[in-house]
């Protein structure tokens, strides 16, 4: 008799974040565009992952089912476009602005730019187009090892970060100060040969969102810094100098608030605090007869 088996821990809060991006919509039908392509989206994705969870393991069907959120992640990120400012069309950057002020007494991106330097802009600016990559190639350290609990557990890690940082962007939608404090800045931050078109990708690709808080490349790199120092001491150190500039560039190059750094810090302290357990539960729920 067939038995429907249930998915790992990390596909299980990729399947609840899909179904919950599905109730989102349909409340909010009128108001997104493309609402029925999403829906549709979200059910293949659903249906996908189910089915990988059946079929038996080649080589190739189990990178894909080990390295599935390596893909389906961005195609999330890339759907917050069109969600969150139609779900929460109110943007909080003026609080974030006054909260920044008040701590500094500047506008921190302002300030910064007495240190604006094209090398320094066109190092940090190909250090941000890291911040995917970083964790990816954790993984993928722990895959070639033949560490699969680690693996499988990081990639947890991944998919429940990730998805945490884009539901804080629907609570508190925020443009960044790219936009909002552009009229204040004296010069535009510009590097050398790189910078103008590795900024131009990166917002074709991601059009305009509201995901400046909480900061998630902060958030992610802290906790692939995190367990990198558990499982790959020598990739932390890698990460000890990538990791921290790219916690820098993201105020430097004007696409945080300080303040949304500081939230990316304290999500990363909660994920690492609560994954354990509820990575426990779920893969309980799995295994149970």
């Amino acid at each position: 008799m067939f038995s429907l088996k249930i998915p790992r821990a990390a596909d299980q809060v990729n399947i609840l974040y899909q179904l919950l991006m599905m109730v989102t919509i349909i409340f909010y039908f009128r108001s997104v565009p493309f609402a029925p392509f999403f829906i549709f989206f979200h059910i293949v994705v659903i249906l996908l992952l189910v089915w990988l969870t059946q079929i038996e393991k080649s080589p190739f069907v189990k990178i894909v089912k080990d390295f599935n959120p390596v893909l389906i992640i961005p195609l999330n990120f890339t759907e917050l476009h069109y969600l969150v400012h139609n779900v929460n069309p109110v943007d909080f950057d003026q609080a974030l602005i006054i909260i920044d002020k008040a701590i500094f007494g500047v506008h921190p991106t302002v300030w910064l730019e007495q240190f604006s330097n094209p090398i320094l802009t066109e190092y940090f600016q190909i250090i941000y187009t890291t911040f995917y990559f970083l964790p990816i190639i954790l993984a993928i350290i722990l895959y070639n090892r033949g560490e699969f609990e680690n693996f499988h557990y990081f990639v947890f890690i991944m998919v429940f970060g990730f998805y945490a940082s884009y539901i804080g962007y629907f609570l508190i939608p925020a443009i960044g100060p790219r936009f909002t404090l552009d009229h204040l800045q004296t010069e535009a931050v510009t590097g050398l040969w790189l910078t103008e078109g590795i900024r131009h990708t990166l917002d074709t690709l991601e059009n305009i969102q509201r995901d400046a808080f909480p900061s998630g490349h902060t958030e992610m790199t802290l906790l692939t810094m995190f367990y990198a120092w558990r499982y790959s001491k020598k990739y932390f150190w890698i990460l000890m100098v990538v990791g921290n500039s790219l916690i820098l560039s993201t105020v430097y190059l004007r696409y945080h608030y300080v303040v949304d750094v500081v939230a990316g810090i304290f999500l990363a302290i909660l994920v690492a605090a609560f994954a354990r357990p509820i990575y426990n539960r779920l893969e309980e729920f799995r295994n149970r007869k």
